[in-house]
């Protein structure tokens, strides 16, 4: 189904590029791509998807075939018949407001009847799961649903190639188990899917083939029982995310108080949503992670606590003195889980020290930062040009270069190779050990593990269990 032999590509601008790929995929066949951030498996995704050399422009060689024919050579409507295609962030693909208006939208512009777009809409709603959300707006839904409204808006021509870029990467536990049932069930109509992730366990039910590329060359293929015998240190190797890590292990507690949040509530106007009655004393040093499902109101909480909102309710205590909007947003410093919305700059370089006043320390921050971060071979290149974890990772380096006392990270390895995982961890230990506050929102246990002290969970919006310990099973 599909095919690759000997491929090139070079992108015109000089970015990375593949060399001399060669696999082949079978129909019903599960492959996912696995390697470092800016390995090359968003080329070869690209270049299955026919967006290569068409819109990303550059010098292609080798063979690439999808069902015999060339991708590239294809229109519109053939490629839309062909493969189903799911980006890392679904909101990037959403044309219509309403659910099901968007997964009909590619049915309608290939001008099937409203009889045809009926069966098709019923039948991959069923598949999918979501006849709960048809009349819904997209942008009520938690990241996890609209995850799914991308899944039938792909498969409602019912293709013969599925292309999931990231699909776990904002999704919580129960949204990745959901997840993997639907690929089961793709799986089983014979339909190719190929997937580039970074989290790889999750996909041992239903994988034949992991492919590890690096720097740009495909460097080996595990069948899953090969994969699966992989111990930690060999994963680490490779630059992949370790099974299990190192727990946390922190000095005697500070008797510190810098935050003391007291009955904190906040309601959006609109959909009434938001965080009830929320209590939390955070200690010089602390770190801790904000866990719960999509939707549960944690980034809400954070945007509360940061000044990006106004609360309803309570109040938020700094150093004994309760502290307005403009106060907060001095002291905090929030990394939102879409880099995109915090770059500005035309190079990683000035990306980090945008807004800064340029003065020795700062000099040396930015040099530890490129290394801390593994950006020294990216630092001349624009941001837009890097990959999801790449670009995470220049937002999390100017982090790093700022004065603030509380740090908030949304999802921060989101998008995050092992080498990534490894980074954040030891930079929060960094921050916890220069005194600073660290609050994560996070699905991702092992880095919950590694770095924090304190875990707060929450569930529609209310806090209903506070903990040192990770606990995968809360309700």
């Amino acid at each position: 189904m599909i095919k690759f032999q000997n491929v090139f590509f070079s992108y015109s601008d000089g970015d990375s590029s593949i060399k001399d790929i060669t696999f082949s995929i079978k129909p019903g066949e599960c492959v996912v791509l696995c390697g470092r951030s800016g390995s090359g498996k968003s080329t070869i995704l690209r270049t299955i998807s026919g967006l290569i050399p068409v819109f990303y422009e550059g010098e292609l060689k080798g063979k690439v075939e999808i069902d015999r024919q060339i991708p590239a050579e294809l229109d519109s409507e053939e490629r839309a018949n062909l493969f189903g295609v799911v980006f890392q962030d679904p909101r990037s693909q959403f044309f219509m407001n309403s659910v099901q208006d968007e997964i009909c939208f590619v049915a309608e512009n290939i001008g099937l009847s409203a009889h045809e777009i009926r069966q098709k809409l019923d039948e991959i709603v069923g598949v999918v799961g979501i006849e709960g959300l048809l009349s819904k707006n997209i942008d009520e839904l938690s990241s996890g649903q609209k995850q799914k409204v991308a899944l039938a808006s792909s498969l409602i021509l019912q293709p013969k190639v599925l292309i999931l870029d990231e699909p776990t990467s904002n999704l919580d536990e129960d949204g990745v188990k959901v997840l993997i049932k639907i690929i089961k069930k793709i799986k089983d109509r014979g339909i190719s899917i190929i997937i580039s992730e970074h989290r790889l366990e999750p996909f041992n039910e239903v994988v034949n083939r992991f492919l590890y590329i690096d720097r740009g060359m495909l460097r080996k293929v595990w069948s899953k029982e090969e994969f699966e015998s992989l111990d930690n240190e060999s994963l680490s190797k490779l630059g992949l995310r370790p099974k299990t890590i190192n727990k946390n292990t922190k000095n005697k507690k500070s008797n510190d108080l810098i935050l003391d949040i007291e009955s904190l509530s906040f309601h959006y106007k609109k959909t009434k949503l938001g965080i009830d009655d929320i209590n939390l004393k955070l200690y010089k040093g602390e770190v801790v992670s904000l866990l719960g499902n999509n939707g549960a109101g944690k980034t809400t909480l954070c945007k509360v606590i940061s000044g990006l909102l106004k609360e309803n309710g309570g109040s938020i205590k700094y150093r004994g003195k309760v502290a307005n909007r403009n106060l907060r947003n001095k002291f905090c410093y929030f990394v939102m889980q879409d880099a995109d919305y915090q770059l500005y700059s035309d190079s990683v370089v000035s990306e980090i020290s945008i807004g800064k006043k340029i003065t020795e320390k700062l000099k040396k921050d930015m040099v530890d930062s490129l290394d801390a971060f593994s950006l020294n071979e990216l630092k001349d290149r624009h941001p837009a040009s890097l990959s999801g974890g790449e670009k995470q990772r220049v937002i999390l380096a100017a982090a790093y270069c700022s004065d603030a006392d509380v740090y908030i990270l949304d999802e921060p390895t989101s998008g995050m190779d092992g080498d990534g995982l490894h980074s954040i961890i030891k930079w929060v230990k960094l921050l916890s050990e220069k005194g600073k506050i660290v609050v994560i929102i996070t699905h991702d246990s092992l880095l919950a593990e590694a770095t924090s002290d304190k875990f707060l969970y929450l569930e529609e919006g209310k806090q209903i269990k506070e903990g040192k310990k990770v606990l995968y099973e809360y309700n």
